[in-house]
């Protein structure tokens, strides 16, 4: 019978207080961006953007309760769905949405990360 990872963050942060440690939250910051590959010029194959589109889905199921629907919604703003999305919009949401699964295991907000966009 394990302990909960609330339960431990609780501890962690009670043992920080008590040692006079206090956690700062970590600072982002672009290291050597690149614009993306044109992945629209290669073409992506069939397999290869049905395995994109398995995987974005499987992790937006996944982490839902933390809000990774918002990334996806987001990103097909304007299409019927991910299957709608050209190549590059493909590869560059599956790549917002490991940057969002990061941002939850070192609990950074999708806003603190860039992650979301205002519409105006």
């Amino acid at each position: 019978m394990g302990m909960s990872r609330e339960r431990l963050r609780e501890l962690a942060q009670q043992m920080a207080v008590h040692m006079g440690v206090e956690r700062e939250k970590p600072h982002l910051h672009v290291v050597g961006a690149e614009p993306a590959p044109d992945t629209k010029a290669a073409g992506l194959d069939a397999v290869t953007r049905e395995s994109h589109i398995r995987m974005i889905r499987s992790l937006r199921r996944y982490y839902a309760a933390f809000g990774m629907g918002l990334i996806v919604d987001q990103a097909t703003l304007g299409v019927a769905g991910i299957e709608d999305l050209d190549d590059v919009a493909l590869v560059q949401l599956h790549r917002d949405i490991d940057r969002a699964r990061e941002c939850i295991a070192d609990g950074v907000t999708f806003e603190e990360a860039g992650l979301l966009r205002s519409l105006g």
